[in-house]
């Protein structure tokens, strides 16, 4: 197999700590893990209107973003830090600050009340924030180093001024997705009081991951790699003449994503524009398999419908175009939800799946779930309550996920029925936005809204009705009549296309329902076939291989990637399924094989790491075993199985650190209770109940007229 031992140095997840400062820095970070030099220039570093003198579209650009709305002046924000800070006390949101308020955790300010008339709290996430930075780390949390190299305002005229100012402004690091991923990854625990360890946002290990960053995931994608930037700052036209444009065009400093409430507040409507666009087509939307009675049949538009009978039809969603879980960041506070519509061919409308305005149980909604101690979901963001993860129904790059739905047809309705469905986005759950909304008019909140319209800022309002986006949509037919339809949408796809989405989203079912992705794939095979595309072939075979697996039938997982891969050739992607059906059936030295070239292929890719790291300690084989432990916790630094794997290799090898690493993994571990505690959502919360199924699965009914009407008037 080769040896690749390197040697044991334990890292920052050995501590809750940041990592040590040297001499000379700041030591007021933790627990952020942000590090200053102590000589570093605060006034300088809120400074932003000599970089606007020379970089015009950019700083217009970063005026309307959420870096620049990131602190005290983010009413959203502040509701949740306020709310920490009350029950945690202020140092603990260091935590926060090293993010969301560099400023005010350098200067000390954010250990005391923040004040609406502070200036550093209207400040942001300012230019030299960024831009002085001179190192990551993969922790998250704001694991980043900043430099007090001073910043040399140059002469247009002179080169060697320019030269020496595009050195010391763009670093490496800010090259790097490490930049972005040292904020967007987070984790909680002991050191913001907090019992247990528990990640956070992890968009840069999704990305690192994916097949965005070249790794190589369990199944077939091809797609160009991009980092962050790549879509998160494409470049757009300069319009008065900045100067670090290039053929007319600088990089984008909008950051658009997801933060379409901000972003209609906001004077400049490109930001809003960007904000929609991301937003829009990033998730496919499908209808699927239908049953009517016990016939089942692929797509609606093939099943035979009578009034009375049981209907019950799949809607397939899949990650499409996003490079981290959609929706990203903080997956608890979005609202994401799927509506769906059925009508006759009169036009009546029969059932739907919408929110109402006081409940979502009945709506299937793409977020995560916490609980709180009391094994209830904590659907307000408040990071102090955060007990244990319960469930996370958010999309990973390029998969996909079956929602079920089931009605009876009514006896009167006339065929063929219409299917709409629609995946709808708005930044904020409303639990959310009535909080902050209550808080922004409290005296504190108005105060913080006079001082940043006086500090040139827009007073942002949580209480104005946030914009809701339509990201995808899709219409189909069922019954007589049903192929004399035209369908729209994700259902108009090529058909090949919608049975391999079809066959993904029902890879995810309990082991007993696995049997149901086979007719999607069997038709699929034979379109792909029929087309003459060897790379359609190997998508399905390579589909074929993934259930073999998850069936524990690794001789037919081996034989179907091996068909894939006399057709289109070595792809590492085929070790990746083959490795994983080795590693299910426990044979290991096979399993440890693929794996090591997987690793070869996509050394960014922690998630192979961890695998190669667990098949090699299931050999007993340590040395490698804490080698590959090691290289993905370069990646990963608190990963639980790449922390227990480092610890059981160390402890066999009887290295003297071996107790130091089994503590890091003891404190990473996933709560105790965890199991107690989703049991206990599982009983009092439909919300658990439903989202603990692989498939959920929803009833719809003729909704009140009531209903319709109130659905009506919040969209």
């Amino acid at each position: 197999m080769g040896v690749f031992f390197v040697a044991c140095g334990l890292c920052a997840a050995c501590s809750e700590g940041p990592v040590p400062f040297g001499d000379g820095m700041k030591r007021v970070s933790s627990p952020s893990l942000l590090s200053a030099p102590s000589t570093i220039d605060l006034e300088r570093l809120a400074k932003t209107d000599d970089c606007a003198g020379c970089h015009s579209d950019v700083a217009a650009h970063w005026m309307h973003s959420a870096h620049a709305y990131a602190s005290f002046d983010n009413p959203w924000y502040r509701t949740s830090v306020d709310e920490f800070r009350q029950h945690r006390g202020e140092k603990a949101s260091r935590f926060c600050a090293g993010c969301h308020d560099p400023l005010l955790l350098l200067s000390g300010d954010i250990d005391r009340e923040v004040k609406p008339e502070n200036e550093l709290a209207h400040a942001g996430i300012t230019c030299l924030v960024c831009h002085s930075v001179e190192s990551t780390r993969s922790d998250g949390n704001g694991s980043f180093t900043l430099t007090d190299r001073p910043v040399l305002i140059p002469d247009p005229a002179i080169p060697a001024e320019i030269e020496a100012h595009r050195e010391r402004l763009a670093m490496p690091a800010l090259r790097s997705a490490a930049l972005c991923g040292s904020c967007h990854r987070s984790f909680s625990g002991s050191a913001i009081g907090n019992e247990n360890h528990l990640p956070g946002i992890d968009d840069l290990g999704d990305w690192g991951a994916s097949a965005f960053s070249g790794s190589v995931p369990d199944h077939w994608v091809t797609v160009a790699e991009r980092d962050c930037r790549g879509c998160h700052m494409t470049p757009e036209p300069a319009l008065t003449g900045d100067l670090a444009a290039t053929d007319g065009l600088v990089s984008g400093h909008r950051w658009a994503a997801s933060h379409t409430a901000m972003a209609a507040q906001l004077p400049d409507r490109a930001q809003a524009g960007r904000a929609e666009d991301t937003l829009v087509g990033s998730v496919v939307i499908d209808i699927g398999a239908t049953r009517v009675n016990e016939k089942r049949v692929l797509f609606p538009e093939e099943a035979k419908i009578r009034g009375g009978e049981r209907v019950v039809f799949d809607i397939v969603l899949q990650n499409a175009k996003v490079g981290h879980r959609f929706p990203g960041g903080t997956r608890d506070m979005h609202d994401v939800w799927v509506e769906v519509d059925i009508r006759d061919a009169s036009g009546r409308l029969l059932a739907v799946s919408r929110p109402s305005e006081s409940d979502n149980d009945e709506v299937f909604v793409l977020r995560s779930t916490m609980l709180d101690a009391s094994a209830d979901p904590e659907i307000l963001h408040q990071v102090h309550r955060f007990a244990t993860p319960a469930f996370d129904r958010t999309l990973p790059t390029h998969d996909a996920q079956i929602v079920r739905y089931e009605f009876t047809a009514p006896n009167d309705a006339s065929l063929p029925l219409r299917i709409d469905t629609r995946l709808m986005h708005r930044k904020h759950s409303r639990d959310f936005q009535r909080a902050a909304c209550e808080a922004s008019r409290t005296e504190r909140g108005e105060a913080f809204a006079y001082w940043a319209e006086l500090f040139g800022k827009v007073a942002l309002d949580p209480c104005r009705r946030q914009p809701l986006t339509e990201i995808a949509n899709a219409t189909a037919w069922m019954g007589d009549g049903a192929t004399n339809e035209v369908s729209l949408g994700g259902a108009a796809r090529p058909t090949i296309e919608r049975l391999l989405d079809q066959a993904l989203g029902l890879l995810r079912g309990t082991q007993e329902h696995l049997e149901l992705t086979k007719p999607s794939l069997h038709r699929a095979l034979a379109l792909a076939r029929a087309s003459g595309s060897e790379n359609l072939v190997a998508r399905v075979e390579l589909l074929f291989a993934r259930l073999a697996s998850m069936q524990g039938r690794p001789e037919n997982a081996v034989a179907a990637t091996r068909r894939a891969e006399a057709l289109v050739g070595q792809n590492p992607v085929f070790d990746r399924v083959r490795g994983d059906a080795y590693a299910r059936v426990w044979r290991w030295s096979e399993a440890a094989d693929a794996y090591r070239r997987v690793v070869e292929a996509s050394p960014g890719d922690w998630t192979a790491w961890r695998a190669l790291a667990r098949a090699y300690g299931s050999l007993a084989d340590d040395h490698n075993a804490l080698a590959a432990a090691e290289l993905g916790l370069r990646l990963a630094p608190r990963d639980e199985s790449l922390l227990r794997s480092r610890s059981l290799a160390l402890t066999s090898l009887g290295h003297p650190d071996a107790a130091l690493a089994e503590e890091a993994w003891l404190k990473h571990r996933s709560p105790d209770s965890a199991p107690r505690m989703l049991a206990a959502c599982e009983r009092d919360h439909v919300r658990c109940r439903t989202d603990r199924q692989p498939i959920p699965q929803y009833s719809l009914s003729p909704p009140p007229r009531k209903a319709i009407h109130a659905s009506a008037k919040l969209r």
